[in-house]
């Protein structure tokens, strides 16, 4: 959850009440002059910079104006835009974007978290005050915040009543993927599935039989002894890390919480369970894998962590670490379902003080029917990146540093595979934020031997609380 968003929510809480009281919505909070700085990648008409909602909801002409707010310039929102108002006459799309200039990784961070500050502030302002977009890409907003003080449309309520709307279309666990016991405040546009790459070779060597759709973290441990009792080409089961990067016992317990965060931490009802007996057992297990040699911090083992952004980084996953692998589903803790581990992306909500809300809801729609953002939630679009990359025919990976990368050859075969694991998806995962910091920072005391895992338990659980309260 962002830091500046939840600062500035909790000092303009009075505003809030004041606005809800008077139900006065004609004021801003932020009190800045909206200001234009020019385009960043932008068509005519697209503004950055700008304070977020400050346009009249109809404009002189007659039409209906949608503001639509992202920190990011996007290519696929501004086709999106012009390919809707060219069908709809009567709407007018502004897209508003939070960087001020194009990104650079030379001298452009400074800028871009400069920008990142002023986007939240102003955006937070806005929507505290009544005001802001009708649309909000909420990416680096305080989205759990703006859904606790009711900032957000139902969009549950909108799928439900919309006889146009069919779930059938979109990956329906991906799409429920923000469900919560108030109901659901913002889509996603496109999902990331993470999971493992695995030497398929390596591990039909060892005679090892092992079901990845349906195992839990026990049957794992047991798979993992098994490889490793096999004495073939890897020392580990799995090395501890993402990719090409190691990491130790701190960045697999972040990694594994990461993939079932949604059971230890609710941020809309500010509750963490970290001092329950389900995570003390989960340190314990993770401290057993590395004493038998089922886990790994360094080298590789027969399986590596991944998260896959697209079906063209799929490919390029699975070509990295050799001519002979495959994606494997990670396990699954008893409790919880079998199935794929998920991450929503492109996360859209509807401000409920909007006064065009109907038709924000129509455009969100158009979006999500008409996008192709990394892994499509539109499972039309998803068969349309796999044709694509099918009839493309060869990838040429990223360079890494100054080593050029040579192209592939795309395997129809191993793409046809990625939409069973896109329908398996069941775990929503949550990858940053500063209760998994504290995970992260605080278990090597367990893992050393200097605390218990009841200790440690008891120590991210107060932690935890205090940042879900601040």
């Amino acid at each position: 959850m962002n830091k500046m968003g939840l600062i500035l929510l909790s000092v303009a809480l009075i505003v809030l009440t004041l606005a809800a009281c008077s139900n006065n919505r004609s004021t801003s909070g932020s009190g800045d002059t909206a200001e234009e700085t020019g385009l960043v990648n932008g068509q005519p008409g697209t503004t950055t910079g700008a304070n977020p909602g400050e346009e009249e909801a109809t404009s002189s002409s007659g039409k209906k104006t949608i503001i639509f707010s992202s920190f990011w310039p996007n290519e696929q929102y501004e086709q999106a835009a012009k390919a809707y108002e060219a069908a709809h006459p009567d709407i007018s799309i502004k897209l508003q974007y939070g960087l001020s200039e194009e990104y650079s990784d030379d001298g452009g961070g400074k800028q871009t978290d400069s920008d990142i500050e002023k986007f939240t502030a102003s955006t937070n302002a806005a929507m505290l005050a009544g005001k802001g977009p009708d649309l909000l890409d909420l990416r680096y907003l305080a989205a759990d915040d703006y859904e606790r003080h009711h900032l957000l449309e139902d969009l549950q309520s909108r799928m439900a009543g919309d006889k146009t709307f069919n779930k059938m279309n979109y990956f329906a666990n991906v799409l429920d993927g923000g469900n919560s016991e108030t109901g659901q405040f913002s889509l996603p546009l496109s999902f990331s599935l993470s999971g493992m790459v695995g030497d398929k070779a390596a591990i039909a060597a060892t005679g090892v039989k092992f079901d990845d759709r349906a195992w839990t973290w026990d049957d794992f441990m047991t798979t993992g002894r098994e490889l490793v009792a096999a004495k073939g080409k890897y020392d580990a089961a799995v090395v501890s890390g993402e990719g090409y990067q190691v990491g130790g016992t701190d960045y697999f317990v972040r990694s594994i919480v990461a993939d079932n965060y949604g059971r230890f931490v609710d941020e809309t009802s500010r509750k963490a369970s970290f001092d329950s007996p389900a995570f003390a057992g989960l340190l314990k297990q993770i401290k057993s894998m590395y004493n038998d040699g089922v886990a790994g911090s360094n080298g590789r083992g027969y399986f590596i962590n991944v998260s896959i952004l697209s079906p063209e980084d799929y490919l390029t996953s699975l070509h990295a670490f050799g001519d002979e692998t495959a994606f494997y589903v990670k396990p699954h803790a008893d409790e919880e379902a079998a199935g794929t581990s998920f991450e929503t992306r492109a996360d859209i909500g509807i401000n409920a003080n909007s006064k065009v809300k109907d038709a924000a809801w129509d455009f969100l729609k158009y979006l999500m029917d008409h996008t192709s953002i990394g892994l499509p939630i539109n499972k039309e679009r998803f068969h349309d990146a796999i044709q694509l990359l099918k009839e493309q025919g060869t990838i040429t990976p990223p360079s890494i540093d100054s080593q050029h990368s040579k192209p592939f050859n795309v395997d129809g075969a191993q793409l046809d595979q990625l939409e069973g694991f896109a329908d398996a998806a069941a775990r929503k995962r949550n990858e940053s934020g500063k209760v998994l910091d504290i995970v992260a920072a605080n278990t090597d005391a367990f893992f050393t031997g200097q605390k218990s895992a009841e200790d440690v338990a008891r120590l991210i659980q107060n932690k935890a609380m205090t940042v879900l309260n601040e």
